[in-house]
């Protein structure tokens, strides 16, 4: 599991404690790689504290802010189990059906956490995210990446499991909260089979969210725009695969 914190003295203890009770139950061998992105609060002084009791923490922290991307591709270039995925460290997605269909990483390659029926207009405004100016931004955001990439994956933001081998072997280029989608992308270009599986999103109760500031949804859309010039226009990307998605079934809550 991994996961990145900015100033999250407030939910940092509280996301560890969440994050070994989930391991605990999926896996006999697990780690928990968190990165601590530049804080200035006591997130860094809370896990160092922690890691002394629990040798599966691994802790590191960045000497100033980078954001999500550069955080996402460190995360995973650290990465040392067979699967990893992420989790936000206010517990963003409430990843109780992924924990419970992990088995059939046997029958796809990835699972790949979906809000249901939250691209809709009118659950927009509350179904998506904290608020609906956040919602907006991450709707916005999934079209657009939908409209120009033509990859037929219903939520680009959220939890994935990947086999690290997989996610590993692709050159992750974007440094934005793109980069999370362009791990889709090039895993998907790969030939991946992935099934999707129902990860509702969890409003926020303490700390504050960073992600939807100005200037990271300039970055954002910048990267966007840059990469499908270049992947797609210029078709200039390693793999040219094409994948397979299972959706969600009318069975599936």
């Amino acid at each position: 599991m991994l996961g990145w914190a900015l100033n999250e003295e407030q939910s940092v203890e509280r996301y560890v404690e969440r994050a070994a009770a989930l391991l605990v139950e999926i896996a006999d061998d697990y780690e928990l790689i968190i990165i601590d992105d530049g804080s200035t609060d006591r997130t860094w002084e809370i896990l160092s504290a922690m890691r002394v009791s629990r040798p599966w923490l691994r802790p590191y922290r960045n000497e100033v802010n980078r954001g999500s991307g550069f955080n996402t591709k460190r995360a995973i270039s650290l990465a040392t189990k067979e699967y990893l995925f992420w989790q936000t460290v206010d517990w963003a997605y409430d990843i109780t059906a992924l924990a419970d269909n992990a088995h059939l990483l046997g029958q796809y390659d990835v699972l790949q956490g979906v809000r249901r029926n939250a691209l809709a207009l009118r659950q927009v405004f509350s179904a998506r995210s904290d608020n609906p100016y956040k919602g907006l931004v991450s709707w916005v955001n999934y079209s657009l990446i939908r409209l120009l990439f033509q990859v037929p994956i219903s939520d680009y933001q959220n939890v994935t499991v990947y086999p690290r081998a997989l996610i590993q072997r692709a050159t992750l280029e974007s440094e934005s909260s793109f980069t999370n989608p362009e791990c889709l992308l090039k895993t998907w270009w790969q030939g991946a089979s992935f099934k999707e599986i129902p990860v509702p999103f969890i409003k926020r109760d303490t700390g504050i969210g960073k992600g939807t500031r100005p200037l990271a949804i300039a970055r954002a859309i910048t990267d966007i725009l840059y990469w499908w010039f270049v992947w797609v226009v210029l078709g200039r990307r390693e793999h040219r695969g094409r994948g397979r998605v299972t959706p969600i079934s009318e069975y599936e809550s």
